[in-house]
């Protein structure tokens, strides 16, 4: 009798990891699938972290907490649509015409190269052994649609994914902590629950005094980089300045796509390789000044994760969810450590998330402080 439970619980071990494995990958599958639902759910859940301490603060000054919802939300939308509507139109005109001017500087830049000559000949060559071709040829030219014809394309999705993270973000600030209270009723005991309140009161607090320290930062940075490109005489310094400060929600690989990006916008609007190549240098100055000076001196090493495991979680969710899971890795990874933080049976996850220069300060869950106190006797 003990050897067929010893056998059965060899069993059920071999294929525990085996089952673990399926349901990550059931569990990757549900999220890539289901990404119109999931992206709009967690940019609410995250809105709701940076400005549930506002409506607190309202709160505690007699506004119900409906109201300061409402007005937080209202205001929300009308800045979105203002933004939108003031840089629809110059991103449009842009895409329109690089495409065009990159052309240009390709041809500018073959008129000038050693071996035109040789190219030359060989399409010359090229035309005598096409005899047979037809004289004339038609050249049909298909238009790309633009961006606000792209978007009235997806107006469906646009506006479903719009009215989820509204409506999920008025009810979700003004419902207060009633979510939190109904998820503590999941904990089978006292300890369970004092850790599913531990767990939600940290991932609160750190998430959002991060993402409210991000967001000024991030605006400094788009302000900063606006000014500097009108300085530069570049068109559409404020289009600039936001791709600037919303790509730089994505550590390195932000700014990385906006230097890439500032890059073909120097070249098609200056003749010059010295001209153009200062307008990227510009922002790399900037960025590299916010990045190592200013955004470290602000928010400090609060939110401690290991760099690579940054850039790894803004590639993995940049693959599962595109640019939206992209800028949203740094806070689903944060909340990961801090969960990882809590739960004992997560502790070796928290050790491979947190950076090497916080693991002092790592004791501030029942998961780091059992090992201390083994460590100690």
């Amino acid at each position: 009798m003990h050897t067929a439970e010893k056998s059965a619980t060899g069993s059920r071990n071999t294929t525990s990891p085996a089952l673990l494995a399926l349901l990550f990958l059931a569990i990757l599958a549900v999220l890539h699938g289901a990404a119109d639902l999931f992206v709009p759910v967690a940019i609410a859940l995250l809105l709701n972290l940076l400005l549930s301490p506002v409506v607190k603060t309202l709160g505690r000054h007699g506004i119900p907490p409906a109201l300061s919802a409402a007005a937080l939300v209202a205001a929300l939308v009308g800045f979105v649509v203002v933004a939108v509507g003031g840089l629809a139109d110059p991103a449009e005109r842009w895409l329109t015409e690089a495409p065009q001017s990159v052309r240009e500087v390709k041809q500018a830049f073959a008129a000038e190269d050693q071996l035109s000559g040789i190219q030359e000949l060989a399409k010359e060559v090229d035309d005598l052994t096409q005899s047979d071709a037809p004289p004339e040829t038609t050249e049909v030219v298909v238009k790309s649609p633009g961006v606000l014809t792209s978007a009235v394309g997806h107006l469906a999705e646009i506006a479903a994914s719009t009215g989820i993270v509204v409506f999920l973000t008025y009810f979700l600030l003004a419902s207060g902590d009633t979510m939190l209270r109904r998820a503590t009723r999941c904990g089978r005991s006292w300890t369970e629950r004092r850790r599913i309140v531990a767990i939600a009161r940290q991932v609160q607090s750190d998430l959002s005094r991060y993402l409210a320290t991000v967001t000024v930062v991030n605006f400094f940075l788009g302000a900063a980089v606006a000014l500097t490109m009108h300085l530069l005489q570049v068109p559409n310094p404020l289009l600039w300045g936001a791709i600037a400060g919303l790509f730089n929600f994505a550590p390195y690989v932000g700014a990385l796509a906006t230097a890439a990006v500032l890059t073909i916008v120097g070249i098609t609007t200056f003749d010059t390789l010295t001209a153009a190549l200062k307008v990227p240098l510009a922002f790399l100055v900037l960025t590299i000044v916010e990045g190592q000076l200013l955004t470290p001196a602000v928010l400090g090493h609060r939110l401690s994760v290991h760099p690579l495991v940054v850039f790894l979680a803004i590639i993995f969710w940049g693959w599962l969810w595109g640019v939206a899971g992209a800028l949203m890795a740094v806070p689903i990874i944060t909340s990961l450590k801090v969960v990882a933080d809590h739960v004992p049976g997560l502790n070796v996850v928290g050790n491979f998330i947190r950076r090497d220069d916080a693991a002092g300060l790592a004791a501030t869950g029942p998961a780091a402080r059992a090992p201390v106190a083994r460590t100690t006797t």
